[in-house]
C-alpha cells in the first residue's frame, strides 16, 4: 500500500494530511471537510486548473457518479493513488455555491509497511475558514 502526503491550504490556514491511497476520492473529500469544520451538506469536485476550475481539463466530480456532467470522472470510484502523484496541485472545489477552493498538494507519496487503511491529520496551523459565519456578530 501507499501512503500520500498532501498540505491543504485555503487563506492563512495550512494543514498537513497523510493517508492511504487506497481511499477514493469521496473518503477523501470527506477527510477534508472534517479537517477544516464544515459540514458535508454540498456538492464538490477535485480539478486541475488552479486559476480557473470551471476551465479545468482533469475532473472528479459527484456529477459524474449519477451520469452528470460530460467529460468527468467519479469521486466515489476513483482512488487518491489514480490522481495524485507527488508535487501534484489540485483544487478542491466545494459547494458551487459559496466556491470554496482549496488548494491541495501532494507532497510525497511513499511505500507504507502498514495493512490497514489509514488517514490522519499531522499538523495545522493558521485559522480555518467558517463555513456558514454568523453575520450579526
Amino acid at each position: 500500500m501507499t501512503e500520500h502526503h498532501f498540505t491543504l491550504q485555503y487563506d492563512t490556514f495550512k494543514a498537513e494530511l497523510v493517508l492511504g491511497g487506497d481511499w477514493s476520492l469521496y473518503e477523501f473529500a470527506e477527510f477534508i471537510i472534517k479537517t477544516v469544520k464544515f459540514d458535508l451538506d454540498h456538492a464538490f469536485e477535485f480539478c486541475n486548473n488552479l486559476k480557473n476550475p470551471y476551465a479545468s481539463k482533469e475532473r472528479y466530480t459527484l456529477f459524474a457518479d449519477i451520469g452528470e456532467g460530460e467529460g468527468e470522472a467519479g469521486v466515489h470510484e476513483t482512488l487518491v493513488s489514480a490522481v495524485f502523484r507527488s508535487r501534484k496541485k489540485m483544487v478542491f472545489h466545494f459547494d458551487f455555491g459559496d466556491d470554496w477552493f482549496f488548494l491541495i498538494t501532494c507532497t510525497a507519496v511513499k511505500e507504507s509497511k502498514g495493512k490497514r487503511r489509514f488517514r490522519k491529520v499531522v499538523a495545522k496551523s493558521g485559522r480555518p475558514p467558517v463555513q456558514y459565519p454568523d453575520y450579526d456578530e
